[in-house]
C-alpha cells in the first residue's frame, strides 16, 4: 500500500513536470522585435512598423508558395532518379540528365531565395538591414555547424565504412 502511494505521487509529480515544460515551449505570436519560429517574418528585426510587417508577410507568403513548388519539383526528380537507378538496365545518360535537372532546380531555388531577401531588405531601414543580414548569416552558420557535427545518416555503416 505504501509503495502504491509513492508510485502514484511520483507519477503525479512527473505529469506536473511535463505539463510545465510544455508551457515553456509554447509558441508565441509575432511581436515587434521578436522572432516567431512558426512565422519567421519578424526575424529579430527591431522597430518594424505595421506597414513593414504587413509587406514582409505578403512577400513571405508568395515566396513560400514558390519554394514549395521548387521542393515539389525536386522531390519528383528524386523519385524519377530512384526509378532510373534501380532499373534492370540503368541508362546513365538519363541518370545524369536527371541529376543535372535537380541541380538546375536547386540553382533556381537559391536565386529565388536571394531575390526574396533583397526585396525584404528594400523595405528596411539601414539599422534594420544590419539585424536582418546578421540573422541570415547566423542561421546559415548554425545549420552548417549542426550538419558538420552530425553523426547520423550513414545508412547503418560505422566508422570503418566511411570514405
Amino acid at each position: 500500500m505504501k509503495n502504491l502511494k509513492s508510485v502514484t505521487i511520483g507519477m503525479l509529480f512527473l505529469a506536473i513536470l511535463f505539463s510545465v515544460n510544455t508551457d515553456v515551449f509554447a509558441q508565441r505570436g509575432c511581436e515587434k522585435g521578436k522572432a516567431n519560429r512558426g512565422d519567421n517574418s519578424c526575424k529579430n528585426i527591431p522597430d518594424l512598423t505595421d506597414e513593414q510587417e504587413t509587406k514582409i508577410k505578403k512577400l513571405r507568403t508568395a515566396h513560400m508558395k514558390e519554394m514549395q513548388n521548387y521542393d515539389n519539383k525536386i522531390a519528383e526528380k528524386h523519385a524519377r532518379l530512384q526509378t532510373l537507378r534501380t532499373a534492370e538496365k540503368v541508362d546513365m545518360k538519363l541518370v545524369n540528365k536527371t541529376v543535372d535537372e535537380i541541380g538546375a532546380i536547386r540553382t533556381n531555388k537559391q536565386k529565388n531565395k536571394e531575390q526574396h531577401n533583397q526585396k525584404v531588405r528594400s523595405l528596411l531601414t539601414a539599422d534594420q538591414k544590419i539585424y536582418f543580414d546578421n540573422s541570415k548569416s547566423n542561421s546559415r552558420n548554425g545549420r552548417m555547424n549542426a550538419n558538420k557535427n552530425r553523426k547520423g545518416n550513414r545508412n547503418g555503416k560505422g566508422k570503418c565504412c566511411r570514405k
